[in-house]
């Protein structure tokens, strides 16, 4: 007799699974790159979520000033979609915690999961920067399938901000990383882009 699982049950098994698969890389600083995350029918799922587009005059540079920019996994949108419940399900589930906390070497059971969908289009850029470091850990999921969208990736730089490499972007890949004192990354200006997607989570300490 086979063990029929529910889809949030199926997902989390198979992201689990592709959670083994990464590629460790120490410079410019410690990050792992995955080959895939989610499942292929998920990224389907998500790029078909219709959010309006932001309407951006001039980019700054600053995520936090363009907030127009993000979509939050809260509860209502948890309700509203059901892709979006199951991957809030799966990256709080305490095998997933786990996981990540083994892989990374930081305690992720002392966070929070804050989890965003990014819409960034049109002349988009970040500086720069460093992340807060309540954020006990990021992971980006690259979601996007357009052909141009493989100069997309997030630029990772020396800690004299001279640049160092380019994440590979391609639909479905992840790149990880811890906060700290020389996890320099951005975003450099570059030509119109049309609209980068991406599933960004983070662990942020409690009580920020």
């Amino acid at each position: 007799m086979k063990y029929k699982f529910s889809k949030k049950g199926f997902l989390l098994k198979k992201i689990n699974e592709n959670l083994n698969k990464f590629e460790l890389k120490l410079e410019p600083f410690k990050h792992w790159v995955f080959s895939s995350v989610l499942l292929e029918e998920t990224i389907d799922e998500l790029l078909k979520l219709s959010f309006p587009l932001p309407k951006i005059e001039k980019h700054t540079g600053k995520r936090a000033s363009q907030n127009q920019t993000r979509v939050f996994f809260n509860k209502d949108l948890c309700n509203e979609h059901s892709v979006v419940k199951n991957i809030a399900y799966v990256f709080n589930h305490p095998f997933i915690i786990s996981k990540l906390s083994n892989i990374c070497g930081r305690d992720l059971k002392k966070g929070k999961l804050r989890i965003e969908y990014t819409l960034d289009t049109g002349d988009f850029w970040l500086e720069p920067h460093l992340d807060i470091k309540e954020k006990l850990l990021t992971f980006l999921i690259y979601l996007s399938k357009d052909p141009t969208s493989s100069e997309w990736g997030t630029t990772l730089y020396n800690r004299d901000l001279s640049f160092h490499s380019k994440a590979p972007y391609k639909s479905n890949i992840g790149l990880m990383f811890m906060s700290g004192k020389d996890t320099w990354h951005g975003v450099p200006k570059q030509k119109k882009i049309k609209t980068r997607r991406k599933r960004k989570g983070n662990y942020k300490a409690h009580g920020t």
